[in-house]
């Protein structure tokens, strides 16, 4: 199919963001998270902001990602570059207690050739969850906080980052049309039982024993990706069971994490296939 056959119109992918990735969530509020997509070029689809429950009267607070934050850089047109420095051990000042500091610089050259320096740092207690990614990675965690702080300083981005948000809110439980729109994501690919979990384990960075474990946002997340699995699935003609063993095979050779849905299509086929 030509590249140009694929392409969808900005209310194609509203349409599809608001089925895919926002099902459940207030129609004001998608609103105003695709009017700030459309305010900064950001791709809801790509995961460039998301929609955290948990405010007054039922309401979600948008936040935009690292990733939404790294796309806006990049479109900006300006030759930049960003440095992060080792973690240092030492008294935060704010707590009188010992924490990890982590510092950064980034610099923006503009068209004209002038540079601006940008710099800034971050505690590592200011930000870190008590759980998910940031008990399974707090090196990665503690980085992706202060790299989306430079971004969103550098390139005067007014909405919070996703890494900023400090303690978020206590999740709402996940809805039943949540679970049951998940469960028919995962049963699309022919995935179930203990590796419906496993992938769901891997997805949200920590153990969950049934997918009413989940919050809505990793729920959404992680339907979003079995939706960007079986879409390309589709493109490469592979039959779900072929999916099914191709992504065996991926999590059997990685200890952990998932693959991106084109390296399925990259792994060598297998006999049967060939």
């Amino acid at each position: 199919m030509p590249k140009d056959e694929l392409a969808l119109d900005p209310r194609e992918v509203a349409v599809l963001a608001r089925e895919r990735l926002f099902a459940g969530v207030p129609d004001e509020d998608v609103k105003l998270a695709l009017a700030i997509c459309q305010r900064y070029g950001l791709d809801p689809l790509l995961r460039h902001v998301v929609l955290i429950p948990g405010g007054k009267n039922g309401r979600h607070a948008v936040y935009i990602t690292r990733d939404g934050l790294l796309h806006v850089a990049h479109a900006s047109g300006k030759a930049w570059s960003l440095e992060v420095g080792e973690p240092e051990r030492r008294q935060n000042p704010y707590t009188g207690k010992e924490d990890i500091y982590l510092k950064g610089r980034l610099r923006v050259v503009d068209e004209r050739g002038r540079e601006q320096v940008f710099e800034g740092g971050v505690w590592f207690s200011e930000y870190a969850g008590k759980g998910g990614a940031w008990a399974t990675y707090p090196a990665a965690m503690h980085q992706k906080a202060l790299e989306a702080s430079l971004l969103r300083r550098a390139f005067d981005v007014a909405l919070p980052p996703l890494e900023e948000a400090g303690e978020a809110p206590p999740p709402a439980p996940l809805s039943p049309e949540r679970a049951r729109a998940l469960s028919a994501a995962f049963h699309a690919l022919g995935l179930k039982g203990e590796l419906a979990r496993e992938v769901a384990c891997r997805a949200v960075e920590r153990e969950v024993a049934t997918l009413k474990d989940l919050t809505p946002l990793e729920a959404e997340e992680l339907q979003a990706y079995l939706g960007a699995l079986e879409e390309a699935s589709g493109r490469g003609g592979l039959p779900k069971e072929r999916v099914k063993e191709r992504l065996e095979g991926w999590l059997a050779r990685h200890g952990r994490g998932l693959p991106q849905p084109h390296e399925l299509f990259q792994e060598p086929a297998s006999e049967e296939e060939a």
